[in-house]
């Protein structure tokens, strides 16, 4: 019994982060419990400045797209190991903090409901 549990690729792996601002930053596996059967990639863009990548295991996901009035959320699906590898392009330095506080609760808040 106790080598079902170690079978290796038993559950899924995904990479996993929160509010990133480059894809770079977002390289951090995580086991998914045998419930989570599909990795998530959340993308949010504000008016060409902006960029931030969330990613993670679910246990429903559902491939989205959302357009605000300051910029754009998206969210893909897959169900194979580290199929979440793929992500936002990096940024340039300059950043606005009450922007990326705004966007990051807004992707904190989005995530919660995958």
């Amino acid at each position: 019994a106790t080598s079902l549990a170690l079978q290796p690729g038993a559950a899924l792996q995904c990479y996993s982060c929160e509010a990133q601002v480059s894809n770079q930053d977002c390289q951090t596996v995580e086991n998914c419990t045998q419930a989570q059967t599909q990795c998530w990639t959340a993308r949010i863009r504000a008016v060409g400045i902006l960029r931030l990548i969330s990613k993670g295991c679910t246990s429903h996901c559902v491939d989205d797209a959302e357009n605000y009035y300051v910029g754009r959320k998206n969210v893909t699906c897959c169900s194979t190991d580290l199929c979440n590898a793929s992500g936002a392009h990096g940024l340039r330095p300059a950043t606005a903090l009450g922007l990326l506080a705004t966007l990051g609760s807004l992707l904190l808040a989005g995530s919660s409901q995958l």
